[in-house]
């Protein structure tokens, strides 16, 4: 039942964010194991400017603001893969990952093009928008278009493991975010 709680919650909060079509199949290794156990445990090395009130507190708020971030080196020309990601404070099992790429056929991608430009991919849909750095470069703030709805992200990357994940969140609550790994 927890499962499918959170299998339903995820679809909730992307539903209310993302606009998914289209039949294209894609084949996703769960490589996320090590990087869901271990995002939750790390404390803030760096924190986003919003996370933190003023230099040398500790960011308020849930597991996510309180990861270490690393700044963002120029994304243009990369892709990044769904790969889990945290509802309410709970990291997603595989069984979570594997329904949540079902709903949006199979594929949840972030491609950063030149000049600021970035596409959601989601099964046979996209979403255009821009994304811009933080001043301090440990952030990013995507602005994605679904049609009649403009979504925005903020972004920072975390080295878990050996793995440099990106982090996207729709809120600054810290508690929900969607991962995404190269």
């Amino acid at each position: 039942m927890k499962k499918k709680y959170f299998a339903c919650a995820m679809g909730l909060v992307l539903a209310l964010s993302l606009a998914a079509c289209g039949e294209e199949e894609v084949i996703v290794e769960n490589t996320n194991e090590e990087v869901t156990q271990e995002v939750q445990t790390q404390e803030v090395a760096e924190a986003p400017a919003e996370t933190t009130a003023e230099a040398g507190t500790e960011a308020e708020g849930g597991p996510l603001l309180q990861v270490a971030v690393m700044e963002i080196p120029d994304l243009s020309g990369t892709e990044w893969n769904f790969a889990g990601g945290m509802i309410d404070g709970v990291e997603m099992e595989e069984e979570d990952l594997n329904a949540t790429l079902e709903t949006y056929g199979g594929t949840l991608q972030l491609v950063f093009g030149e000049d600021g430009a970035v596409t959601m991919v989601q099964g046979g849909g996209n979403a255009e928008g821009t994304y811009e750095y933080s001043d301090d470069n440990t952030a990013i703030k995507m602005t994605l278009d679904f049609g009649r709805t403009e979504v925005t992200y903020a972004g920072f990357l975390s080295e878990v493991g050996d793995t440099v994940t990106l982090i996207a969140m729709s809120d600054m609550n810290g508690y929900d975010g969607l991962y995404f790994v190269q």
